[in-house]
């Protein structure tokens, strides 16, 4: 029998996913569930997409960063192109095969799920990127999914369910500690975000992974030659 995993916000940390995995020995036997953002910030978007759609077992979500990056594909000309406000236009154009398949990331990204229900040992999962408020709603409001984030604030959740979240770095939920960002769950056991700031290793962050069966937590960092390969990229 395999384990469900789930994961959140790897905002273009390929190599990140890439450990994550083999520390957590994903096998076929195993389903990852990967709550959106996964492009913007860090160097490798593409690199994550393609690991996510080559997988069978893993299920992506859309995030406010997907549907915020195909939204503007698809509505802005190819001369503007050059100035969308994250790097993963400028990442992908980089590589010529890449930018010759945009339009498909493009597709894949408007095609992914905003939440998914899940049920494990007799316990009650919705996953969703920013808030699963809407998912016993008649109405599907994609913004609430893809940006809420008074649904941490508020800590209340949906009675009868476990919501499991990103979007919201833990750090900052924990007033920005020195120590590195780790899994946050609500005081009353609703909630939990998986949002570890993987992107954002000045403020302690990393991926972070949940296993649903097991409650056991998992991380992976940037390693300090590659903060500096980060830092010279950025420059």
């Amino acid at each position: 029998m395999g384990y469900t995993y789930v994961m959140s916000d790897i905002h273009g940390m390929s190599h990140l996913l890439e450990e994550m995995l083999e520390k957590i020995r994903f096998s076929a036997e195993d389903r990852l569930y990967i709550l959106g953002d996964m492009i913007d910030r860090g160097p490798d978007p593409g690199g994550v997409m393609d690991l996510a759609a080559a997988h069978p077992n893993i299920t992506a979500l859309r995030g406010n960063h997907e549907d915020t990056f195909a939204e503007w594909y698809l509505t802005v000309t190819e001369a503007e192109r050059s100035g969308y406000f994250y790097n993963t236009y400028a990442v992908l154009s980089e590589d010529p095969e890449r930018k010759e398949r945009i339009p498909e990331y493009v597709n894949w990204m408007k095609k992914l799920p905003l939440y998914k229900k899940v049920k494990q040992d007799g316990t009650c999962y919705l996953l969703a990127h920013a808030s699963t408020e809407g998912v016993l709603q008649m109405w599907k409001r994609k913004d609430g999914f893809l940006w809420d984030s008074s649904f941490i604030e508020k800590e209340r959740g949906v009675p009868g369910y476990i919501s499991v979240v990103g979007h919201v770095p833990t750090f900052i939920l924990r007033g920005y500690p020195k120590e590195p960002a780790t899994i946050w769950r609500s005081p009353n056991g609703r909630i939990i975000d998986v949002d570890c700031g993987a992107s954002f290793w000045l403020y302690g962050g990393r991926l972070g992974c949940l296993c649903l069966e097991t409650g056991e937590e998992f991380y992976t960092a940037e390693k300090p030659e590659q903060r500096m390969s980060a830092a010279d990229r950025a420059m």
